[in-house]
């Protein structure tokens, strides 16, 4: 449910796609089977995403069965974000992890790494994220709607 305070969200597939682009020094790539899990957990840690990074198994098998991930590297070829997804490619896709390291926060490399995921998966297809609490006023800023029409069943 939007808030007074939210700007108008981003709509449409061809406003997203537009933004599909990194900022100047990065690159992105599509590395589902690939990333190493190390470089994963890395990541994850000093972006502070509330993950279990000290579970290494838990973390690769967390990788493993993702069917979608982008990553965006520096030119030295470091890993300085992930979108990390779950993805049918037709009518849903769910952002399950979207990290960025904090040397590279600032320079728009998440917000074009949510514009990626939705290039890649196209016009047909939602795009899902939960937020924790620290960057829920960060995404409708960036152009996401919110949504309120959501259920759990939580994890043990």
């Amino acid at each position: 449910m939007p808030t007074d305070a939210d700007p108008p969200p981003l709509l449409g597939h061809a406003a997203w796609a537009a933004l599909a682009v990194p900022p100047p020094g990065y690159r992105f790539a599509r590395e589902e089977g690939r990333l190493a899990v190390e470089e994963f957990i890395a990541v994850v840690r000093t972006s502070g995403l509330g993950r279990p990074v000290e579970d290494a198994p838990r973390m690769a098998r967390m990788l493993a069965h993702a069917n979608l991930v982008v990553t965006g590297r520096d030119a030295a070829g470091r890993l300085m974000g992930v979108a990390r997804c779950l993805t049918d490619f037709s009518y849903a896709t769910y952002l399950s992890d979207l990290c960025v390291d904090p040397a590279a926060q600032g320079r728009g490399l998440g917000r074009a790494l949510i514009a990626e995921v939705k290039r890649i998966v196209g016009p047909e297809s939602m795009l899902l994220l939960l937020s924790a609490p620290k960057p829920m006023t960060w995404y409708p800023k960036l152009g996401m709607e919110r949504v309120a029409n959501g259920f759990i069943i939580r994890r043990d």
